[in-house]
């Protein structure tokens, strides 16, 4: 099992539990949730994490080394199957390897080849023995190209607390939350954490908090604490059911704030580089996973120039906020109920023992 960023982390945890009464042994790269689950974790994602063009340029040996001590790694255990989860820049390469050593390869959460490099969708239906999307509209697509394609909905759906359960006294505030999600990658926190903290300052009657990501230092946070602003770690939930109001970075968090019912705006700058790479080959209409599913923009998106301290406060403030709950419960009756995680590792082990048998 390979995951390469802390939301696949928790995903593979997940799916590992489904593998935990076949007397399956599990071995991979990933974080805290596989191992817990009982994956044995060779190597942790947080040393794979680079984000943007020029950061993927200037670390490509490093990138190289690990794929190919992945590759070493994966041969060495000669494994019946290889579950390869998000992570598709890395995970693509060692499919690739894989299916070329006759090894069955499933990949849960399908690279956004609607999006960009439509190309890759060729790969998949050469190197993946099935594919598991988490998207609706993506299993027609995949399809339609001839990847085997399985959809049981999306794992998110299995990591949420009850929307009911408010977490004010675990998170300690006595006036109104703001939640500050600032990402989960290293390149993210320090770009958007500072703007983040500005927006903070606009709010004198709610009490900011900042959601840390598993698996950073506590040092990639100390200029919130410098400003007496709390940052919390391994509540990030719980504080997105509590919170009022949100400002999260693009990624699975904006999923996980719609599906907790929090109000929010989302937020994303990068290197000029990456904007413009991503201008001239990403070929959607939204970036939030929230609005590409539901098809129209629900959720502000605030990128590159327009994401200013002062533009997150107009429309936190504005009355499209207060209009998103109804949004919000269409987005979960798409994305499917509960129970994905367990029928995918399910599919998996009986596909495994099929080809096994054949």
């Amino acid at each position: 099992m390979v995951a390469g960023e802390a939301s696949g982390d928790v995903y593979g945890g997940l799916i590992a539990k489904g593998f935990s009464d076949s007397g399956t042994t599990l071995q991979g790269w990933g974080g805290e949730n596989m191992t817990s689950s009982g994956v044995m974790v060779t190597k942790h994602y947080r040393e794979l994490a680079y984000m943007g063009v020029w950061e993927v340029i200037a670390n490509l040996p490093a990138i190289l080394q690990n794929i190919q001590s992945c590759w070493d790694e994966i041969q060495a255990f000669n494994p019946d199957a290889l579950v390869l989860i998000d992570f598709p820049g890395f995970n693509m390469r060692i499919a690739r390897k894989a299916h070329k050593a006759g090894i069955k390869v499933y990949q849960v959460v399908a690279p956004q080849v609607w999006a960009w490099k439509k190309s890759r969708v060729k790969n998949l239906a050469r190197d993946y023995s099935a594919v598991f999307p988490v998207l609706p509209f993506e299993h027609d697509f995949l399809s339609k190209f001839g990847v085997r394609s399985i959809y049981h909905g999306h794992p998110i759906l299995d990591t949420l607390v009850p929307t009911s359960t408010k977490a004010e006294h675990e998170i300690h505030a006595q006036k109104p939350i703001l939640a500050l999600l600032p990402g989960s990658r290293k390149q993210e926190i320090q770009k958007m954490l500072p703007l983040l903290l500005n927006v903070a300052k606009k709010f004198p009657l709610m009490t900011p908090i900042v959601a840390g990501a598993p698996g950073t230092s506590k040092e990639l946070y100390r200029l919130a604490e410098k400003t007496g602003i709390n940052v919390v770690f391994g509540k990030t939930k719980d504080l997105l059911g509590a919170a009022k109001l949100a400002v999260v970075t693009s990624g699975t968090a904006t999923l996980e704030a719609a599906l907790l019912q929090a109000p929010h705006v989302l937020v994303y700058k990068t290197s000029w580089l990456t904007y413009l790479a991503a201008k001239l080959f990403v070929k959607v209409k939204y970036i939030g996973l929230t609005n590409l599913i539901l098809g129209r923009k629900v959720v502000p998106e605030l990128i590159q120039a327009d994401c200013t301290a002062e533009n997150i406060q107009r429309e936190l403030q504005s009355e499209k906020i207060n209009a998103q709950s109804e949004a919000f419960q269409e987005l979960r009756w798409a994305l499917g109920g509960k129970g994905a995680s367990e029928k995918i590792a399910g599919t998996i082990l009986g596909l495994i023992s099929v080809d096994k048998s054949a």
